[in-house]
């Protein structure tokens, strides 16, 4: 492996890796130049060399120890020695970092490299392996200390984060990596802690009220809640507490989705399927929309849901504004979207554009007999009357409000804001204003038309097979309107 190469898994290995300058430690013996003494002396020279270079060695190490712990990292410490050619000699724990590992002495946690890799998560292993040698590979480019965070596998099995500073002591004469040494310290609170909190920052931007619920015991710690949420009784189940919060704010025609959807094991299944699961619905307290979404939180070591988080994101705004594009009609989506014989709004319209929009009533309507129009005075007095027709719903509307050909001489109204006295009032008007239509050179023909409205806070097509069935009930009579409400 090239040099860049190294430095480059480095920059991009596993857990978090930085680096430090230390102090030199330089009051050391000088070695011998064996050049400087005659031929028959090198061997002599060579052994004392030797023995200072020992000696040397043990002092390094006395020194860099003592310097380690002075920086206060004294929960833990490995230390590995190198010979000249960078090949590992011995590798050594401390009995601190045994305990904290969970280890009992020597012979449980012997002082050799493989125990080292042993304690890592097994899944990370390779990586953290392969940056510890690309490090020591590459060590005259780095600084004498570095730091690296990532997790350690105890005996027990379960996962600590660790922090270390490493050091990396060089001989003084050739820079070849003579001791590498370091010390451990366990921060798993820490980093849990700063996870946790970086949930709670951004749960408290995104969700209007929200929860981080343990899923052993649906228990939950609340991390942004709103006025209407303080006004339901707490429990110690996040689910009942939801329920509560339901029962008490959310408008009626949704009550029931929503307890059949907050169901703990429906829940997390779908969160493993899919990795979330959400309901909308509309809050009658707040007089607003809004997305409940449950999510994973965290998971345990062997990968099951330790802690899910609900949120609830008010989508009113984006609903609103998306309503207001869609009624500023481009001059091409006029060309298709609006009914050329009427002049209001066709089905297209409906089916790509208004569906899936929250409302609070749909009616169903067609004209009386309208085969028996068109037999008697023609197509041409068939269309005038469906012109007609078409004219008063859209001039007795509001104009937020929609009216459309459904089809032949089947029309639809969508009142996005109206109450159910006021919506009876407006069918009454448009059944007495429809007995005012005269025909051109058909003055005799009498308009009535049958009238069927759903009414209730839903999107526009979960409210049309029931304004359908109230059509239905008043196409028996004719000339009257029917109202369901949901």
């Amino acid at each position: 492996m090239e040099k860049n190469e190294k430095a480059e898994s480095i920059d991009h290995g596993v857990g978090q890796f930085a680096a430090e300058a230390s102090a030199a430690v330089d009051d050391v013996s000088l070695l011998f130049d064996v050049k400087d003494y005659p031929e028959e002396m090198h061997e002599l020279i060579i052994e004392c060399n030797r023995r200072i270079d020992e000696a040397n060695n043990k002092y390094r190490i006395a020194k860099f120890r003592e310097d380690m712990f002075a920086k206060g990292m004294k929960a833990g410490m490995y230390f590995c020695t190198f010979d000249r050619d960078e090949n590992m000699l011995s590798f050594e724990f401390n009995e601190e970092t045994r305990q904290m590992l969970g280890y009992d002495g020597l012979g449980d946690l012997p002082n050799e490299f493989e125990s080292w890799v042993k304690t890592l998560v097994p899944e990370e292993r390779d990586a953290v392996v392969k940056l510890f040698w690309d490090s020591v590979r590459v060590h005259r480019d780095l600084p004498d200390i570095t730091h690296a965070t990532y997790r350690m596998q105890k005996k027990d099995g379960s996962i600590i984060w660790v922090t270390g500073a490493g050091r990396f002591i060089r001989r003084p004469d050739d820079g070849s990596l003579e001791i590498y040494m370091g010390c451990y310290r366990d921060i798993t609170a820490q980093q849990e802690l700063e996870e946790y909190l970086k949930i709670i920052e951004a749960l408290g931007k995104v969700f209007n009220f929200s929860l981080f619920i343990d899923v052993t015991d649906m228990s939950y710690r609340m991390i942004s809640t709103n006025e209407y949420v303080e006004a339901v009784p707490k429990d110690p189940d996040a689910i009942v507490f939801l329920r509560n919060i339901v029962a008490a704010s959310v408008a009626e025609s949704f009550r029931q989705r929503l307890y059949d959807w907050l169901d703990k094991d429906a829940i997390l299944a779908s969160i493993e399927e899919h990795g979330s699961t959400s309901m909308e619905f509309y809050s009658e307290s707040a007089h607003r929309w809004f997305d409940g979404i449950f999510m994973v939180g965290d998971r345990n070591e062997d990968g099951s849901i330790a802690h899910i988080v609900y949120g609830c994101q008010d989508t009113t705004d984006a609903k609103l504004q998306s309503l207001a594009q869609q009624k500023k009609i481009s001059e091409f989506e006029t060309e298709i979207y609006i009914d050329s014989l009427s002049q209001i709004h066709n089905r297209k319209f409906l089916d790509e554009k208004l569906v899936y929009e929250p409302c609070q009533a749909v009616v169903m309507a067609d004209i009386d007999l309208f085969k028996d129009i068109n037999d008697t005075i023609g197509h041409q007095g068939g269309d005038e009357a469906i012109q007609k027709v078409a004219k008063l719903l859209e001039q007795s509307v509001r104009k937020d409000d929609v009216v459309i050909r459904y089809g032949g001489d089947e029309f639809m109204i969508v009142f996005f804001a109206i109450t159910r006295e006021d919506l009876e009032g407006k069918l009454s008007f448009l059944k007495s204003e429809l007995g005012k239509i005269t025909l051109e050179n058909n003055p005799e023909i009498r308009i009535t038309m049958s009238f069927g409205a759903a009414f209730g806070t839903e999107l526009v097509n979960n409210l049309i097979r029931t304004a359908d069935k109230a059509l239905y009930e008043s196409k028996k009579i004719r000339d009257t309107y029917t109202v369901i409400e949901i």
